[in-house]
């Protein structure tokens, strides 16, 4: 039996024999074209563009069908991509330039975009490349009239294993009599994992070099609750696998029936439930759960794969449609945290390229000297706030500074005083809040409180930063531990300083959706959890089935401990004892 960690991208446990995806070897011989055969080149491309866009029109239409107009969207940004300058027209000038075959000149453009990603250090932007790699596929598809089809072979319901599997491949698994997936690469915020979201399909990504440990035919589980992928399981671990299967396909049937009653423990200690939403995709689960409001709406897409900022009005059409979800409920909104390595992408100047843009120029720091940035999504944010009932709440990122704080509260005075003037106010006050992501913003909440509404912390890089680990680099992946006595010694140190000041905190971050994480979260103290829609009943069961007083005392033994993995034993004998009681 061989276990491989890897990243859990979509919840849920598969067994079954693996179907192995190979991957695509074809390489483009650089041919030299004659003179006379140049132009018949360039149009056999364009040719090949024309069937490629064929193509995806007709599986936005089925990719419509099968889930819904947000889904649907992501074909039309491939669409935007077959248009791009660099690959509608830079590939027939290269061939006209070089005299070379359609096939080689696309290669090589790929190659380049493709780089251009790869460099760029931030997870969700750098996903993307994988969105030009199956563009770029279907095109050379088209070019060679070689199309394939993957999925024929597989006869029995399968594990598919891949290298990589990109989103029309994806959106082709359902129906196939696929269980559930792994891939090598691939991150939490790839449309492969959300696709699988939204299939309710287990699958785990981000592997490294699981493809080339299986044979078809060999027996998987896929285990998308912990990351984990199983070869070859023995019959104990079978065994195991298969009771955890039958007991989240119980919980999964029975959580519907949690939906109306209150977020609380058996013994009466509440905690708010709010839920991370993401208004490009129409997940299925927000139509079947009600949360007590919206946590974290990221708005960093809106500069994506564009050449210059949303406007106002844009923004504001992006935010009342997302707010209507909320009628008077909570709605966050997070001042885009886009990294230094967009701003030569939105037009703006750069002195020079970041060797490190996590502890660069990002969040916070990249609207305060761009202001106006800043400005338009403020102002947008209180256009909104005049025209919808719900609660409307700013929330900043990445600050690391008092000082930070104090000038962006500044700039939204400015921002209040300037349509107040145009008869524009807000139907509720705007709450301000802050994430705490940075740990010299944790050690310096006695001078940030005062100065804002509430408080969310960021899970995801507060691990990160205190712990000195790029979570997106499978190098150190195993290093990146939410047990780390420091993580939640940090969590703690928050909540208390909080609570002194009367102010509210939440955890929108991973660990908020992680069931084995909640306990110590609810021991803690944190106020609001706010989850992904996937996770959202699963995690209302967790906490109703939990005792507060043993949360508490579980919480506060943690945090004395000097190891994660001391750490984790506390947690199991924790259970044991939940399970005996």
């Amino acid at each position: 039996m061989i276990t491989i960690k890897g990243i859990a991208a979509s919840p849920g446990v598969a067994i079954g024999p693996a179907f192995i995806l190979t991957p695509d070897t074809a390489i483009f011989e650089k041919k030299k074209i004659p003179a006379a055969n140049v132009q018949g080149e360039v149009r056999r491309y364009q040719e090949a563009i024309e069937r490629t866009l064929e193509d995806l029109n007709k599986t936005e239409a089925s990719a419509q069908e099968l889930f819904g107009a947000a889904y649907a969207k992501l074909l039309k940004a491939h669409k935007l991509i077959l248009k791009d300058p660099m690959i509608s027209q830079g590939v027939p000038a290269r061939i006209e330039k070089d005299m070379i075959n359609a096939e080689y000149a696309l290669y090589t453009a790929v190659q380049e975009i493709t780089a251009k990603f790869e460099a760029i250090k931030d997870e969700f932007f750098r996903e993307r490349r994988f969105d030009i790699a199956d563009v770029a596929k279907r095109l050379f598809e088209n070019l060679t009239l070689k199309k394939q089809n993957k999925f024929a072979a597989i006869k029995e319901p399968s594990i598919v294993i891949a290298h990589n599997l990109y989103p029309y491949d994806t959106i082709n698994l359902k129906g196939k009599k696929v269980l559930g997936f792994a891939t090598d690469v691939g991150g939490k915020t790839s449309h492969t994992a959300l696709l699988a979201q939204s299939m309710q399909m287990p699958a785990v990504v981000g592997l490294s070099t699981a493809a080339e440990k299986i044979k078809n035919g060999d027996i998987v589980i896929v285990d998308g609750e912990n990351g984990l992928l199983v070869i070859n399981p023995t019959p104990e671990a079978m065994e195991a696998y298969k009771k955890e299967q039958g007991k989240i396909k119980k919980v999964e049937h029975s959580l519907k029936d949690i939906n109306d009653l209150p977020n609380i423990t058996k013994d009466g200690h509440r905690v708010s439930l709010y839920v991370n939403y993401d208004p490009r995709r129409d997940f299925k689960e927000m139509d079947i759960f009600t949360s007590e409001g919206l946590g974290l709406l990221r708005t960093e897409f809106l500069y994506m794969d564009r050449f210059d900022p949303p406007s106002e009005e844009e923004q504001v059409a992006v935010y009342k449609k997302a707010a209507s979800r909320f009628d008077v409920r909570p709605f966050t909104v997070r001042l885009a945290d886009l990294g230094g390595d967009k701003i030569s992408q939105l037009g703006l100047a750069r002195s020079q390229e970041e060797d490190n843009p996590f502890m660069g120029n990002r969040g916070i720091r990249l609207f305060l000297k761009y202001p106006n940035l800043m400005l338009t999504q403020m102002r947008a944010i209180v256009k909104t706030a005049a025209e919808v009932d719900a609660k409307v709440k700013l929330m900043m990122p990445m600050i690391s500074s008092v000082e930070e704080v104090v000038q962006v509260k500044k700039y939204f005075k400015t921002v209040l005083a300037e349509l107040s003037a145009q008869r524009i106010t807000p139907k509720n006050p705007i709450d301000l809040g802050v994430m705490i992501e940075v740990p010299s913003a944790a050690l310096s909440l006695d001078g940030i409180l005062p100065q804002v509404d509430f408080v969310s912390i960021g899970t995801n890089d507060l691990i990160q930063y205190l712990l000195a680990v790029d979570r997106t680099n499978q190098e150190v992946a195993d290093l990146y531990d939410a047990y780390h006595p420091a993580v939640l010694r940090t969590i703690n140190f928050v909540v208390q300083a909080a609570r002194k000041k009367g102010k509210t905190v939440s955890i929108c971050g991973e660990m908020a959706s992680d069931p084995e994480m909640v306990p110590f979260l609810v021991g803690i103290g944190v106020d609001i959890l706010s989850v992904s829609p996937r996770m959202f009943l699963r995690i209302k069961n967790t906490l109703r089935n939990l005792n507060f007083k043993d949360c508490s005392n579980l919480a506060q033994a943690a945090i004395l401990l000097s190891s994660s993995a001391d750490i984790k034993k506390l947690k199991e004998y924790y259970k044991t004892d939940e399970e005996n009681t």
